[in-house]
């Protein structure tokens, strides 16, 4: 459908796969939807830019879509270590940028902590950041811009070393175990959640994935559950989503459907779009941080396996970093190479057990893995 009408339609047209909405209320029914600026009735469209109310046996949908991008303004709340959810920003000469960052991530290429939001919330990278923001109480540096996203708007920045280790953990979220593997079309109809420094914890339903259209982005869209809530507003961009188990799978960067209040400073509702996290972390070359770390498996997980295998064993799991430490029944490895946040190559203790033996992870802030039935390893 996105062939045949994209090139009849205004460029900021999107196509989107979920659900279809009748008025306010969306129906258990999935359609192929059309996020057009302006929706007109039919006698005022030409024929050419007619949407069917069927494609190829599915029903279609027009709504009607103005992104924001977001912003500006609310929670000053000061962190002396920076978590997620927390209000940052920076001061040109004409005004002060506010957004939220996101959660802690960790670098690929050594696990070392750095901060995640949108890129649109950032000055250029080397320029600092402050938390909560220029103007609030307490407010201090927090960090600089050290890589932005050049297709994604995405960024990290490195932590200023004064403000503590950084919390991996999302306020009114907690601790989160990773980023979800799905593909972001089995998002929708799932439940889903943000923390951001303008409107705090809200909820809501991802009720389409939003297919690239001409602009070439592709888009998670959130809505509150019933429909016609509040998701967001300026000032929550940077924020990440996450699903029922909080792993995360979206970075908010912009709104829809945004309906100030008439009576009010408060607005009444908006949608929120995230940007899927998969291209988002291949995009920074990093991946969500997680304290304490967590190992998933052990291969080889016994000691002749080990030997078959050139004396090396692989732990998989999360949140390793480049001091990391491993212990087998509490001796140390004899040789720890991090490879990754995800994988660690080490070479077991030789012990003079014969039997199964717990096995440790320990992170450069001293945290240790907790025991699980994964992590363990036969002599």
């Amino acid at each position: 459908m996105k062939d045949a009408y994209a090139r009849v339609l205004p460029t900021e047209v999107a196509f989107g796969v979920g659900l279809k909405r009748t008025g306010d209320t969306y129906i258990e029914e999935l359609a192929l939807i059309v996020y057009v600026p302006d929706k007109r009735p039919p006698p005022e469209l030409p024929q050419e830019v007619m949407i069917p109310p069927t494609w190829e046996g599915y029903a279609t949908d027009v709504v009607e879509s103005h992104p924001e991008p977001l912003a500006l303004l609310n929670d000053t709340s000061f962190f002396q270590a920076p978590r997620g959810g927390a209000s940052i920003g920076w001061e040109d000469p004409f005004q002060v940028h506010i957004g939220t960052l996101g959660c802690v991530a960790q670098r690929r290429s050594d696990g070392a902590r750095r901060l995640l939001t949108a890129n649109h919330v950032t000055p250029a990278p080397g320029l600092e950041m402050f938390q909560p923001h220029p103007g609030a109480a307490q407010s201090t540096l927090v960090g600089t811009v050290e890589l932005q996203g050049t297709d994604w708007d995405c960024a990290v920045l490195e932590p200023d070393s004064g403000r503590g280790t950084p919390d991996c953990s999302v306020l009114d979220i907690g601790a989160l175990p990773g980023s979800s593997t799905a593909p972001p079309g089995d998002h929708v109809w799932n439940a889903a959640r943000k923390r951001g420094q303008s409107t705090g914890l809200t909820t809501g339903v991802v009720v389409a994935h939003m297919h690239p259209g001409q602009v070439g982005i592709e888009r998670l869209r959130v809505d509150t559950f019933p429909v016609g809530g509040l998701f967001l507003w300026h000032g929550d961009s940077g924020s990440v989503l996450v699903n029922a188990n909080d792993e995360v799978i979206g970075l908010l960067v912009q709104g829809d459907e945004m309906k100030p209040s008439s009576t009010s400073s408060n607005p009444t509702a908006a949608v929120g779009l995230a940007l899927p996290i998969a291209p988002v972390l291949d995009e920074l070359s990093v991946e969500i941080g997680v304290d304490p770390p967590v190992v998933s498996g052990i291969s080889p997980d016994t000691a002749p396996g080990v030997l078959a295998n050139g004396g090396n064993a692989m732990i998989t799991g999360r949140g390793f970093d480049s001091s990391t430490t491993v212990t087998f029944n509490g001796v140390d490895a004899l040789s720890v190479i991090p490879a990754s946040p995800h994988l660690l190559v080490v070479i077991p203790p030789v012990l003079a057990i014969l039997g199964t033996v717990p096995v440790a992870v320990t992170n450069a802030f001293g945290t240790q893995s907790t025991p699980n039935p994964q992590a363990v390893f036969t002599y």
